[in-house]
Order: C-alpha cells, then structure tokens, then sequence
C-alpha cells in the first residue's frame, strides 16, 4: 500500500471516502434491495469509508497489514461495480426473479478476476532476486535495512491524444447506438457487459497482484521481526501535525 503522490490530497479523504460508501455504493446496490436496506447500506458504508478515511488520513502507517483492509475498501467499491453491471441487466429485461442469478455472476466475476491475479503474481514470486534472496516482484519494493516499504514507480501519465480518444468513445458509443435505433435504454445491454469486463480486468491485472504482494510482505515482515512501513512515514508524519484534529487523531 502506497500514500498518494500528492499528500496534500488526504486532506480531502475522509470527505471522499465517506460520500462514496454513503452515496455510490448504494446506488450501484439499487436494483437488489428494498428502500429499508438501501438505506441501511448508505448509513453502514458511509460510516465504515469516513472511519477508514480519518484512519488513512491521520494515522496509517501504510504498512502491509493497512493495505488488507484498504484492498476491502476498493474491493467493495469494485465489487459494487460488478453488483451493478449485472443486475441492470435483469432489470432492463424485466426479470426480477433473476436478480439472485445477477448477483451470483457477479460475485462469480469477483472471485474469478481476483484468483487469476493473485495466482499469476504468486508464480511470479517463485523466481528470487539473485542479490536480496527476494522473490523478484518485491525486490525493488523493500529496503529491509530500514524496514522501509518503496513506492512503486508511477505509471507515465496517459498522452492527451489518448484521453481524448478515450473520452470521445465513451460519450459517442450511446449517441452512435440511439442513432443506429437502439432506444436509450437499450444501451444498457451494451454499456453494462462491457463495464464488468472492464472491472474484471482491474481485478486481475490490479487488485489480484496486489492482495499477493501484500500478503508477502506482511510475510517478509514477521520474519524480519518489525512490521514494514511506508519510506515516506516521516514526510507523512510532519504533514499531519498541520491537519485540523491531528491533536486528537493522530
């Protein structure tokens, strides 16, 4: 688990967290439940985001063991995506009784992209670094003298032609199918399969590899005998004292 590049944005984190479990996820829920549960869920996720945002923002350590929990966060997010991708389907096809089969599809999405992931990058960390003796993947990740977690290069930045190919696709796709005579809600049978293959991908080029990592380094750590932590714990540290309750939280 990573600190974001720009600290100044956990800020904002709690507050973001927080609207996304009492707002978004329910949402993406809205074709299962009644009313009753829908706001049950909001009142429940918007509490478990917002603590996880105040922990995140004043106290983590983003340490191995933070990055578990942090993994069930994005993964509800996600998870949620799928839930959503798949019971609109039923929805649009006026089938409510086949929202117990969208729903177990969907978490059949979730445990298939997630298990592919996760066995791939444990092969990959068969195969040791010859100088550290580490498995390869978290060679570059570990400073053991220090007990330091390393941040993973960022990704370059996506070029701008890139993006505005991207965005044109996604805005146009809909207006194209409309005009091809497919009535708005129709691009639902084209929109939704097409998000949970998306999803599925995060989860097995993303979410699997990292959940295997982070269990190996929560490995590495008890054999070291000291938990591992962010390289950045110190700059972290000198920004909270700057946040608004860092006397009470952090």
């Amino acid at each position: 688990m990573r600190p974001p590049d720009d600290l100044s944005s956990l800020k904002h984190l709690p507050l973001v967290l927080g609207a996304a479990g009492a707002f978004v996820i329910p949402a993406m829920w809205a074709f299962v439940p009644d009313k009753p549960a829908l706001v049950a869920m909001s009142v429940v996720m918007g509490a478990v985001f917002l603590a996880s945002g105040l922990y995140l923002k004043y106290r983590a350590r983003y340490s191995p063991r933070e990055a578990l929990w942090a993994a069930v966060l994005a993964l509800l997010f996600f998870g949620s995506l799928l839930v959503v991708s798949t019971t609109a389907l039923a929805w649009r096809a006026q089938r409510p009784d086949m929202q117990p089969l969208a729903l177990g599809l969907a978490g059949l999405m979730w445990v298939c992209g997630m298990t592919i992931g996760f066995v791939a990058e444990r092969r990959r960390m068969r195969v040791l670094d010859a100088v550290t003796g580490l498995p390869a993947p978290l060679a570059p990740l570990v400073d053991l003298q220090r007990h330091r977690v390393l941040p993973l290069p960022s990704p370059p930045p996506p070029r701008a032609a890139t993006v505005a190919a991207l965005t044109a696709l996604v805005l146009n796709v809909p207006l194209l199918l409309q005009m091809g005579g497919w009535e708005a809600n129709d691009v639902v049978w084209f929109a939704m399969p097409a998000m949970a293959a998306t999803v599925t991908m995060v989860l097995a080029s993303g979410f699997g590899p990292a959940l295997a990592r982070a269990l190996a380094l929560l490995e590495l750590g008890r054999r070291v005998g000291r938990p591992l932590v962010t390289s950045r714990l110190e700059e972290l540290q000198a920004l909270r004292r700057g946040f608004w309750l860092s006397r009470w939280l952090a």
